[in-house]
């Protein structure tokens, strides 16, 4: 392909990108394909093509292409990054490490290279370890807005809370519309429990950019809203009339029914989470899990745990809380973590992408001697104490820290392998209640919460899970936490929970949203109030919308089947939905 015809591709691509930035995306996407099948592989085209796919949403997309510039210009330090940033995108760490550990070893002072590198320990959540490429990264480029954004986020994680400020400052006087550096100011205050400041900040962000979601979506997630921000919630359905990115647009639905079921309004509640969730929609394939599932308990029978549980570190410090998303554990965590010797580490990612590489598809059925090979002494010391270190970040003196990662609950038997000595809390909450937040929160890699039918299937699969742990692991290991019972009587429910953890009791644990200190959830705001009962019995609200999830979680309902009728909804009767239960 000579150079002319490489500008005309090129000049093609950029008129796509302009297309579907004006909402036009059919006709970009037939610009797209006729632009690909024309490429020939030229590393110029494909690199554009690349950025296009971005654009569309389609990283996967977006990655085969820049693997063909690679492939094409494998010494390039530069492209090496852009794939490596993609592979972060797409959430394949391991191969972003990769590539991008390439890329600095070729030029260690490629901006793109250490920032993605940042980014890679930020996903982690190894705060420590992204410090250094991301501060080399703001001394190669000290105007680059990104990289600052991202030393911002990484500091305020490690309570360095005045040069997260500072850096913050300096990116908003760099570039005082982005809006990713309003939304790290916001989530620098609010954690810090400067919930007027971040409200004030996310409301000018609003009117700066009337049109960015995840403005709206940030400004749903801190605050209450009443019938006196209606004038509000239209201007939010107002920009939906808009050209805006899918992402964009998916935010700004999730918020507008955030808002509508503050105001008590559930029908426009619902509608817009159901348009949100059909835009956010993924392919999901539920057999992969349950294949997942059914391998775990295979390998982690009560014999080998026990043979396995030998080489494990002693250490009780790590305190595991899983359950299903939006089950109250966060609220569980503050309470620990607001004890004198409590810490909480957020949702690590650590455990459950351990568990995916030892059982990856096709790779799943393990024999003791495979097990005993995947963890012998030498590899459970290396890697429980990587993860203790990422878990003691910036916890000072707490001897029981948190890992709330909800998904760990697939996962006990390893875990408990690990760390034979720690004590697991199951959160609990009502099965719709629990299931119908899912469905409502704008999660960002939950790809299953986007079809209340599929997350009824989820919902059982966990429960069985977490029932034959229940089975397997020694008595103790896991104590149950009912939400609905800890919002009604939080002391005695605390107190239960700090002796199963080994902690003496202090009253501080009932004033969590009086402490001082990082917050990482969804669930911010919800932190920095007293405990409240609201969130109780939810989906009386929206029974008439819950047929689908009903159908999958009827054998969790028994006990609710009279309350339940009072709305509408009937449970199966007879034995035959049980084969669901025991099957």
């Amino acid at each position: 392909m000579n150079e002319a015809e490489t500008k005309k591709l090129i000049e093609q691509v950029q008129e796509a990108a302009k297309l579907l930035r004006g909402g036009n995306r059919s006709e970009a996407l037939l610009i797209y394909h006729e632009v690909k099948e024309l490429s020939e592989r030229c590393p110029p085209v494909e690199l554009q093509l690349g950025h296009l796919c971005e654009e569309f949403g389609d990283i996967d997309e977006a990655i085969v292409h820049y693997e063909i510039v690679v492939e094409e210009v494998p010494d390039s330090a530069q492209l090496l990054s852009v794939l490596g940033r993609a592979y972060l995108h797409a959430h394949e760490l391991d191969k972003a490490l990769e590539v991008l550990e390439q890329a600095v070893e070729l030029d260690p002072d490629i901006v793109e290279a250490q920032h993605g590198l940042g980014a890679y320990y930020m996903r982690r959540l190894d705060y420590e370890n992204a410090i250094g490429p991301l501060e080399h990264a703001c001394k190669l480029r000290p105007r680059d807005v990104g990289v600052r954004i991202n030393l911002a986020s990484t500091l305020e994680k490690l309570n360095r809370h005045d040069e997260a400020l500072s850096n913050i400052n300096r990116a908003l006087q760099l570039d005082k519309k982005n809006p990713n550096a309003h939304l790290v100011m916001v989530e620098i205050l609010s954690r810090t429990g400067d919930m007027d400041g971040a409200q004030k900040q996310v409301e000018k962000l609003v009117k700066l950019q009337p049109q960015f979601g995840a403005a709206y979506d940030q400004l749903a997630r801190i605050r209450k809203f009443t019938d006196a921000d209606l004038p509000l919630i239209r201007q939010a359905e107002k920009a939906l009339q808009h050209g805006m990115p899918p992402k964009e647009r998916c935010n700004l639905l999730f918020a507008i029914g955030k808002m509508y079921d503050d105001c008590g309004k559930y029908e426009e509640a619902f509608a817009s989470y159901e348009q949100a969730n059909l835009l956010r929609k993924h392919r999901y394939d539920i057999n992969s899990d349950r294949d997942l599932v059914k391998a775990l308990h295979r390998a982690f029978t009560a014999k080998n745990i026990s043979i396995l549980a030998a080489n494990g570190n002693p250490s009780a410090k790590p305190v595991f809380i899983v359950g299903m998303p939006r089950s109250g554990t966060t609220l569980m965590e503050r309470i620990i973590a607001s004890h004198p010797l409590g810490g909480g580490a957020g949702e690590l990612p650590q455990m459950v992408s351990a568990g995916h590489k030892m059982f990856p598809k096709g790779e799943r059925r393990k024999s003791l001697k495979q097990l005993q090979d995947d963890l012998n002494k030498e590899k459970i010391e290396k890697f429980t104490e990587d993860f203790l270190r990422v878990l003691e970040q910036a916890k000072g003196d707490a001897t029981r820290i948190v890992d709330k990662m909800p998904g760990n609950a697939r996962f006990l038997g390893l875990i408990h392998v690990l760390f034979p000595n720690a004590t697991v809390i199951h959160a609990m909450r009502h099965p719709l209640d629990s299931c119908l937040s899912c469905y409502f929160q704008n999660f960002a890699e939950l790809w299953w919460s986007n079809d209340l039918q599929v997350i009824g299937k989820e919902y059982t699969l966990y429960r069985k899970s977490m029932e034959y742990w229940q089975s397997v692991l020694p008595e103790g290991t896991i104590i149950d936490v009912q939400y609905e019972s800890l919002v009604e009587d939080p002391e005695t429910h605390a107190r239960r929970m700090l002796d199963a953890i080994g902690l003496e009791w202090d009253p501080a644990v009932l004033e969590f949203y009086r402490k001082k200190g990082v917050v990482r959830t969804a669930s911010v705001a919800q932190t920095r109030q007293k405990i409240y009962k609201s969130s109780r019995a939810r989906w009386m609200n929206y029974a008439e919308h819950l047929g689908p999830l009903v159908d999958e979680i009827a054998p969790y309902l028994e006990d609710d089947r009279e309350r339940l009728a009072e709305h509408g909804i009937e449970l199966p009767s007879g034995p035959g939905w049980l084969k669901r239960l025991v099957g």
